[in-house]
């Protein structure tokens, strides 16, 4: 959302002034950043397999279409960042403030609106926060959910030799559930799904989400909803991944055991 207000905020300011109707005349840049919030200190961006994932942009012409071929410039407002011509960044050190470096990307006069890359110590390890958790059902056949802010998992990264791990925030997280030895697909929400609430009051849903971001304390991790029970208790797997960006590196994962049981008859804590 705010990726979109800020390009918003690019067209309004070309439509100030005088705009060339030329079909290849850049008079807006569109510019999405990376698609991870974090780049490893000492290492290039890559994505989630450690390829490569340079930064790029988007020229768009006075009626919003893209410009094929416009030339961008990209650049940091930061020297622990690198930013080559071909978009790719290397990161020489972590900022000493944990604050988020700028890049931007230019086309000629225009520049667009920043995005933030956090430099983090590559991550290497996941722990469950709870490893046992519980869903309660509070009216029979509204479904069971997990208590606000549980379950979650804490992200660690590789720090100087003999030294404890320490946390890593920015980095993102992928939640799975499994039931009866089977991984439900995230595309299927008809028994259960990790959620957060968006909205307030009446107006108040679950909205799926199935990965998530750490936050300056390492921590990440959604809640858990269950539509319909076949016993009276049940229980279901709450799976979070994360990969280490580099080649060759396999995922690692934890896990927490969500079970599912009616709430006392003297709970006042329904959840939302």
């Amino acid at each position: 959302m705010i990726r979109g207000l800020a390009l918003l905020a690019v067209l309004v300011g070309a439509a100030c002034t005088e705009v060339s109707t030329d079909p290849n005349a850049v008079v807006a840049v569109r510019f999405d950043g990376s698609a991870y919030p974090s780049i490893v200190a000492l290492d290039s961006l890559r994505d989630s397999l450690g390829k490569l994932q340079p930064l790029t942009a988007t020229g768009l012409n006075y009626k919003g279409d893209a410009v094929l071929g416009a030339k961008f410039a990209f650049s940091a407002s930061d020297t622990n960042l690198r930013v080559f011509d071909d978009g790719n960044v290397y990161a020489i050190r972590r900022k000493t403030d944990g604050a988020p470096a700028k890049v931007y990307a230019t086309a000629a006069s225009l520049q667009s609106v920043p995005d933030s890359l956090f430099v983090v110590q590559r991550a290497d390890s996941i722990k469950a926060v709870k490893t046992v958790d519980t869903a309660l059902v509070f009216t029979p056949g509204e479904g069971a959910t997990t208590a606000p802010g549980s379950p979650t998992f804490q992200v660690f990264g590789d720090t100087a030799a003999g030294k404890p791990k320490a946390t890593v925030q920015a980095w993102l997280v992928s939640l799975q559930l499994r039931y009866k030895g089977t991984t439900i697909a995230t595309s299927d929400t008809s028994f259960a799904f990790t959620f957060e609430t968006v909205g307030s009051g009446t107006n108040t849903i679950r909205a799926q989400k199935i990965v998530d971001t750490t936050d300056a304390s390492g921590i990440a991790g959604h809640r858990v909803f269950v539509r319909n029970l076949s016993a009276a208790e049940d229980s279901l797997y709450l799976i979070a991944t994360i990969r280490q960006r580099k080649t060759n590196t396999l995922p690692v994962r934890d896990s927490t055991l969500v079970i599912i049981r009616p709430a006392p008859p003297t709970s006042s804590l329904r959840r939302k």
